[in-house]
């Protein structure tokens, strides 16, 4: 958002010219303005702005707050003006916003619209928010197999007027309703009029059901390339649509899931964008706290080998390198391996060539940098053994955070946790320990070269 329009706005909200600001909301686009909400600190400012809307732009602008935004908007929206705005809703997003509601609220405002939208809305939210249930719309254009082309076009201008959404796709249905063909409208419209759909239908290839993992549709969008795809239940019997939007917005909300996850924070990316600074330190903590725990155990380790320190203060100066080498080729790999397991490229089919692959890899790296660490503590110093120490412990500590790094995320997926989790402190942590461990068993080892 604009900084000079964002100052146009509290200006008109200070002099409180609701008349000119919205003449000026009307002008702009329903994200930029939803941007522009956002954007206001003060709750009572992003209630007037958006009290200026019609019910057609507040139901586009309502979907597109932030989640701190969104709540601020709601506790100030009377049932009445609720209602409206979720009726124009699609199914889908109408079913996310009385998700965010108190329980009896929520179904104060059921009551409200018409039956036939609220009966929609709660079967949506019979299923999970992150499955394909929780993603599908109900407006879909179901036509039998036997009817013509024409029959068909004419069916579809029907829906359309009707429920005002947009359709690439026309589902072919039995009289079970149960999905057998699909057919796109493009091809409608240069099929003959006199065909029957069943003609002209492909058979369909690419379904999603309706309790799959929201992720796992968005790997089928991303691989076959879908604009829409129907859901289904188990028995096959169409149930909605997901569209491509829908996706974009799961794949969003995805990355970010496991960027957060990566750093030790399970909250969700509107929590902490805002300014609840409790909450955000209460997220953040856990795993700093486990961080600190975990270095007091490499540090009680450096206190085991005091003698060997004591003997050989020299060793002390390389500790950081060690550790940062190691630490950074283990966060690579972890950092592959992740996003690997989210993608699906790694697989537990190919699991053992991804593995494999990151150890030859490791071995170079290690070998190379060995070399370097191990030359420059021996021009440093003039001593070989230090030298050798070095060299080698770099060596061993790189190639244990390569393994770490890369078998963790598969250990956490075999037991079904989100390896997302690996790449964070724990991994890091764990390096830290292991590196002092070898650096200073190793140290020892040669200790008597040293002297």
């Amino acid at each position: 958002m604009e900084k000079g329009l964002k100052n146009q706005v509290e200006r008109l909200l200070e002099k409180k010219d609701l008349n000119e600001l919205k003449k000026l909301l009307f002008k702009l686009h329903p994200t930029d303005i939803a941007t522009l909400i956002d954007d206001l600190s003060e709750e009572n400012k992003r209630r007037i702005v958006f009290s200026l809307l019609d019910i057609e732009m507040a139901s586009e602008v309502i979907v597109e707050l932030s989640e701190d935004a969104r709540k601020d908007i709601l506790k100030g929206l009377t049932n009445e003006r609720l209602a409206y705005i979720v009726e124009d809703l699609p199914s889908d997003e109408a079913a996310d916003i009385i998700a965010e509601l108190p329980k009896e609220r929520a179904q104060r405002i059921l009551a409200r619209i018409s039956p036939e939208d609220s009966e929609e809305v709660k079967n949506l939210l019979k299923y999970h928010e992150e499955t394909a249930g929780g993603l599908m719309q109900t407006e879909v254009v179901a036509l039998p197999a036997d009817i013509t082309v024409e029959q068909a076009i004419q069916k579809l201008r029907q829906i359309v007027e009707e429920t005002e959404e947009e359709f690439h796709n026309v589902f072919i249905v039995d009289h079970e309703h149960k999905l057998v063909g699909i057919v796109s409208v493009n091809r409608l419209i240069l099929a003959r009029p006199d065909q029957l759909l069943s003609q002209i239908m492909d058979p369909p290839e690419t379904v999603i059901y309706v309790d799959e993992d929201q992720e796992e549709v968005a790997k089928k969008f991303q691989k076959y390339d879908l604009v829409t795809a129907p859901v289904v239940n188990r028995e096959g019997i169409l149930l909605g649509r997901i569209t491509i939007d829908d996706i974009v917005d799961v794949i969003e909300e995805e990355v970010s899931e496991d960027l957060f996850r990566m750093a030790g924070i399970e909250e969700a990316e509107e929590v902490v964008y805002t300014d609840r600074i409790f909450k955000i330190a209460q997220m953040r903590l856990p795993w700093i706290i486990v961080n600190i725990l975990g270095e007091f155990v490499t540090g009680y380790l450096l206190w085991l080998f005091k003698h060997t320190l004591a003997d050989a203060i020299i060793l002390v100066s390389f500790i950081p390198v060690i550790n940062s080498t190691a630490g950074n080729a283990g966060l690579q790999s972890s950092s592959i391996a992740v996003r690997g397991w989210a993608t699906g490229r790694i697989n537990f089919f190919n699991f053992k060539q991804q593995f494999l692959k990151e150890i030859k890899v490791a071995l170079i790296m290690a070998i190379i940098c060995g070399t370097v660490g191990g030359t420059a503590a021996y021009i440093w110093h003039g001593h070989k053994a230090l030298g050798l120490i070095i060299g080698v412990s770099m060596f061993f500590t790189i190639n244990i955070a390569v393994f770490w790094g890369t078998i963790f995320p598969a250990l956490l997926r075999k037991i079904g946790l989100d390896p997302a989790v690996a790449a964070g402190p724990f991994v890091a942590t764990l390096n830290d320990i292991m590196g002092v461990l070898v650096y200073m068993s190793i140290a020892t080892f040669f200790l008597h070269h040293l002297k």
